[in-house]
């Protein structure tokens, strides 16, 4: 492995240990802790899109719904590539739950920022 690519791969699995509080000693205890990051993620997620859909008429909803369903497919395709220099190796579920985790939650800010729209602003759907 490429001296940067194990670098950074270490720092990453540091990140990883210290984000969940685990003290991490194995590839199996970092893939763990970050599929439940990945999990609480998702959790999150899902909660809010509830919220977000519950504000909205049923034509928007539609919308989001849409919108959603594409964007996980995109997120699970963005996550495979960005994973795919350890694809086979052990590290790799950590990878890919980590970028799972990422954009699941930055997908979680944009629908609270969609659900909090004021009223009048003509780029909030309602």
């Amino acid at each position: 492995m490429p001296r940067p690519l194990a670098f950074a791969l270490a720092a990453l699995a540091a990140g990883c240990a210290v984000s969940t509080g685990v003290s991490a000693q194995t590839q199996q205890s970092l893939n763990a802790a970050a599929a439940q990051d990945a999990q609480q993620a998702d959790s999150a997620l899902n909660t809010q899109y509830r919220a977000t859909m519950n504000g909205l008429s049923p034509a928007s909803q539609t919308l989001l719904r849409g919108a959603q369903r594409a964007w996980i497919t995109f997120r699970d395709q963005q996550c495979r590539y960005e994973s795919s220099a350890v694809r086979g190796g052990s590290a790799y579920p950590m990878v890919q739950s980590g970028c799972v985790a990422r954009m699941t939650t930055e997908r979680t800010a944009e629908l609270r920022r969609l659900a909090q729209c004021r009223e009048g602003d003509l780029a909030c759907p309602r």
